[in-house]
């Protein structure tokens, strides 16, 4: 079947309904298949995308823009997202038919009320789902500042969902696959839950759960945590749980549809609902944070790989000198990322397979930033080796089950295959949950180490270059984005170099300025630099003269550094403008350097550096 490509010619209004901008020289109809490369089409009132549409975002964002109304899938329409995109529209954005994320890729839904701002009666903004959402491994759809009416399925496989901003209801049904994170922060009614196997975190910011709201399928692996509770309890009757505050005030109320009893933990952090183990509160972990494995990885032993999991005293492991050794204590951890005052300090770290060498690790490996791997024969922790491409901070988890196997000695376990540190007891096994009660032995790196502890210096920066090298040969590349767009009374307006952009009437003194977004010693190994840059920015100029950046950039922005002609954002920066404003001109300095994933780099002539020497 042939596809349409949605291709603006140069200067031309990018218009979904313009025969002009396809590639078939006409609208895709019912029945046809579409595609949106690294675009964002307009779509005018009244029109119904009833096609095969595919967003393909992976270069740069694309998405739909509602030209000043909703947007419609109708129910014979099938939406699939890949990459970054954005869905933004005023009213409504309504879903009837299938929309996919696929693995990895992410979709930011905002409904602005638009045209109906201040008629009385005016229906809050919401999008719409009367189909099936799929939300693949890996992939996050947001909703932000917009109501949520689910009517129909939102099947997350892997996938994260957050609602911010906005209430959920609508009667539909939301399954939580394995690995899967939900977020709600507000309010939660006619809404169905429903847990399957693996382990699934849902985070009820608000905990007012209005009437028809079930929940089912929760296992001793999955949890509800609810952050607003501090010294909350529960109160069963019958299928019927009631979530009550310290001072036993109901706050809501939901449907239990498991027989089983649930588990209710409470702290600092919040109340945690389980069928069967308690989380961690942020407030036990905040002063702790031990290195360890991600629930899942598998361990080599002498009968083949295991869960890290699965492992207790007594059990046998291979170490990556060959010898077979006793786990004489092993422990464990949840956190709530959500409620975790530093989460950056313990989102495991995502090692893709062959990101160290060829069949190195043998597949995803995840661990915890301070974990440690042994690479050209020092320890060098996770959070090191960070590049943004195939070594990747999972900034969308919500939840995280760690897990950490001590030996006799400190030494090297196979983790998929890469060569990983066992516990070391420097103090911190109060961090864990032990199955197994244990001494405190009270080690140090310099004695007791297996191996020299890199955190810095000429070595570090060898380690990462090899990385940077490695990933380049896996077809990965640094290009410049220059995806940057001014979003101002509710329209979206690419910025072109050069060029005067014209503000949209009602603009209300207020723009803000959209990019990607990097961190330079993620594409750098040379660089220390962990900041979220998004572009910079070095002159603002209107009809009636030029503005002062450092005044104009008032959110969003890091501070403009001394002698330094621009400032950068953060990726999503708002911008003060004068009220009457009608023409705005933008100068950027410097981009964002992003990576990107191109053919296969076989035959490229980068030679494999085997930096995992046992």
């Amino acid at each position: 079947m042939t596809t349409d490509l949605f291709q603006p010619p140069s200067g031309a209004v990018a218009d979904w309904s313009a025969a002009w901008n396809w590639s078939g020289a006409s609208v895709p109809g019912a029945g046809g298949t579409a595609e949106i490369d690294g675009a964002s089409a307009l779509v005018d009132p009244g029109v119904t995308i009833a096609n095969t549409l595919r967003l393909d975002g992976q270069q740069a964002t694309a998405g739909l823009t509602g030209n000043g109304g909703a947007i419609t899938l109708a129910a014979a329409a099938r939406l699939d997202i890949a990459g970054h995109v954005d869905l933004y529209a005023c009213d409504e954005i309504m879903a009837a038919g299938a929309m996919t994320l696929e693995g990895g890729s992410s979709a930011d839904v905002v409904v602005d009320i638009g045209a109906l701002t201040g008629l009385p009666g005016a229906a809050a903004p919401q999008f719409t789902n009367a189909g099936t959402i799929t939300v693949g491994t890996g992939a996050t759809l947001s909703v932000g500042g917009t109501a949520f009416d689910n009517a129909g399925a939102v099947n997350l496989a892997g996938g994260t969902l957050v609602v911010d901003g906005g209430a959920l209801s609508g009667g539909g049904t939301i399954a939580l696959g394995d690995g899967t994170s939900v977020r709600v922060t507000d309010a939660v009614s006619s809404q169905t839950f429903e847990f399957g196997p693996g382990r699934a975190t849902l985070t009820l910011a608000d905990p007012f759960l209005g009437a028809n709201v079930t929940i089912g399928g929760l296992s001793g692996n999955d949890a509800i945590l609810l952050p607003s509770l501090a010294g909350g309890s529960i109160r069963e009757s019958g299928a019927t749980v009631s979530l009550l505050d310290a001072q036993g005030h109901v706050e809501g109320r939901f449907t239990s549809a498991d027989a089983a009893p649930l588990f209710a933990a409470t702290g600092p952090g919040g109340l945690s609902l389980t069928a069967g183990i308690a989380t961690e509160t942020a407030a036990a972990t905040a002063s702790t944070n031990p290195p360890c494995y991600a629930r899942g990885t598998m361990i080599l032993t002498p009968n083949g790989l295991r869960p890290v999991e699965t492992l207790a005293a007594g059990d046998r492991v291979v170490t990556a000198a060959g010898h077979v050794v006793p786990v004489i204590w092993t422990g464990s951890r949840v956190l709530d990322l959500t409620t975790h005052p530093a989460p950056e300090q313990v989102q495991p770290i995502s090692f893709a397979a062959g990101s160290l060498a060829p069949g190195l690790p043998a597949r995803r490996l995840r661990l915890s930033p301070d974990h440690a791997l042994l690479l050209d024969g020092v320890l060098v922790p996770a959070r090191f080796l960070v590049n943004g491409a195939t070594i990747c901070r999972e900034e969308a988890c919500l939840a995280i089950s760690y897990h950490h196997v001590e030996l006799v000695r400190h030494d090297l376990l196979l983790a998929e295959g890469a060569p990983c540190e066992s516990y070391l007891d420097t103090g911190n096994r109060a961090g864990f949950a032990a199955s197994e009660t244990c001494i405190v032995r009270g080690l140090n790196w310099d004695r007791d180490a297996c191996a020299p502890l890199c955190t810095g210096g000429a070595r570090l920066r060898a380690i990462r270059e090899t990385l940077h090298a490695r990933a380049q040969a896996l077809g990965f590349m640094v290009e410049t984005s220059d995806d940057a767009a001014l979003w101002a009374g509710g329209a979206v307006m690419p910025l072109v170099p050069g060029e005067w952009i014209a503000l949209p009437p009602g603009h209300g003194g207020k723009a803000f300025l959209h990019s990607s977004r990097f961190v330079p010693g993620c594409i750098d190994p040379a660089s220390d630099d962990r900041r979220q840059l998004g572009v910079a920015l070095a002159e603002l100029r209107t009809e009636t003269g030029p503005l002062d950046i450092a005044a104009s950039a008032v959110r969003g922005f890091h501070p403009q550094a001394p002698g330094d002609q621009a400032i950068w954002s953060t990726g999503h920066g708002e911008l003060r403008l004068p009220a009457g404003a009608t023409r705005l001109f933008v100068r950027l300095a410097a981009f964002p350097q992003l990576w990107r994933r191109v053919e296969s780099a076989v035959g490229s002539g980068v030679e494999a550096v085997h930096l995992c020497r046992f």
